[in-house]
């Protein structure tokens, strides 16, 4: 069972309108649950995808470090939204590999959460990422924020995971190089915008090339 979605306590608190999903193998529970916390400012959708939710829920969080990064750098708008499309693009190869439903990474539990976080004023790993972009230790940033850093504790899962399942997470992998190996903020942006150049599609859209 899981609960999940753009949902800061700040604003939750303050009955400002959000949507939730209710995940769980059993939709009758999710159900359940999706009656019980409904109202006229939370509603609440239901999903059967709990490994997704879950998944969305942990690594959203480092590509919100990376979002705050680059605020720390000083980059803009479009920066940070290069970051949440491509971090959401890895989060779902990971998740799909892994077994988990496409819908749920563009989803509320995915896409939803993620925007919150990686641009929220109220988002821990957000503020976290933009002092590190601005020089200050990981350490340091985390007892400047005062709070847990979900991002940082979630690292090593993520990095186990892309190694265990074959997929590559090159926003992740950044985050965790500056974050554990002492890698400047602005050598990883370096390096992130030097890859090999890919497509953004699948690879099976394409046309089988016909036979000769």
């Amino acid at each position: 069972m899981a609960l999940s979605g753009p949902t800061h306590a700040e604003e939750v608190a303050a009955d400002l309108p959000t949507t939730i999903v209710s995940a769980c193998e059993d939709m009758e529970t999710a159900k359940t649950v999706q009656t019980v916390f409904s109202n006229e400012v939370m509603r609440v959708y239901t999903n059967s995808d709990v490994k997704g939710v879950e998944l969305c829920g942990a690594l959203k969080n480092i590509i919100a470090l990376a979002s705050g990064i680059s605020s720390g750098l000083g980059y803009g708008d479009n920066t940070r939204a290069a970051i949440i499309t491509r971090g959401l693009s890895e989060i779902a190869r990971l998740g799909i590999t892994m077994g988990c439903l496409p819908d749920t990474f563009s989803g509320l539990a995915g896409m939803g959460d993620l925007i919150v976080t990686a641009t929220s004023v109220h988002s821990r790993n957000n503020r976290c990422g933009k002092l590190i972009g601005q020089g200050m230790p990981a350490e340091e940033a985390v007892k400047a924020v005062g709070m847990v850093v979900e991002g940082i504790n979630a690292l090593p899962a993520a990095m186990k995971l892309s190694e265990k399942y074959g997929v590559e997470l090159p926003i992740t992998a950044g985050v965790n190089e500056v974050i554990h190996h002492g890698k400047k903020p602005s050598d990883a942006v370096h390096e992130l915008m030097n890859r090999e150049m890919k497509t953004e599609l699948p690879q099976s859209i394409f046309p089988l090339r016909p036979k000769e």
